[in-house]
């Protein structure tokens, strides 16, 4: 653990994003009696949500590669947060869509990857000497490759979260250098 984040020999982020959740579910836990309560709003629960719980479980999320698990288990964290907030069982026949409709809330992944754009925008406009703007332009040297599919890395997580948004890798530090478009 470093920083609050757990480091793994392999790079991935399966072991931090459950060590976070972990952590989110403990302090939604602790805040149950508030969630039961009728004296308090529904908007001010949702908010004690947003303020306390969430960026607990989103601690570090900038750095996370995306995957169809991870973005899985993030939905499915936050679903079940949200549902025993606005006390709505599996039984009433809710979408998830509908869940987030009467929350006033998004996705979780989508959240994540809001995130993410921001932190490769933060590191797009540093100086070119600069290790992670290094770290983010290096391209591995020449060779034979393992067989089989590539490993999800960040680099290849932030590159498709550009083309869903049409943005081309090689002009990416230009659309970062206006910071009121790169928020856009």
């Amino acid at each position: 653990t470093y920083l609050g984040s757990v480091i793994t020999t392999g790079g991935g982020a399966d072991q931090d994003i459950k060590r976070r959740l972990g952590k989110a579910m403990g302090v939604f836990r602790k805040l149950q009696k508030i969630w039961s309560m009728t004296s308090i709003s529904r908007r001010i629960k949702l908010q004690l949500y947003n303020t306390i719980v969430l960026p607990t479980a989103l601690y570090a999320s900038e750095t996370w590669k995306s995957t169809a698990a991870i973005s899985k288990k993030l939905d499915v964290f936050h679903q079940k947060c949200l549902r025993r907030i606005l006390k709505i069982t599996y039984h009433d026949r809710m979408t998830n869509e509908e869940v987030l409709r009467i929350a006033q809330s998004r996705r979780l992944q989508d959240i994540v990857a809001e995130r993410r754009f921001k932190f490769a925008g933060h590191i797009l406009r540093m100086p070119v000497e600069r290790p992670a703007k290094v770290a983010m332009k290096w391209q591995p040297p020449f060779g034979k490759r393992k067989r089989g599919r590539p490993k999800i890395s960040w680099k290849r997580t932030f590159i498709k979260d550009i083309n869903s948004v049409d943005i081309e890798w090689e002009n990416i530090e230009q659309e970062a250098a206006d910071r009121n478009v790169w928020r856009q």
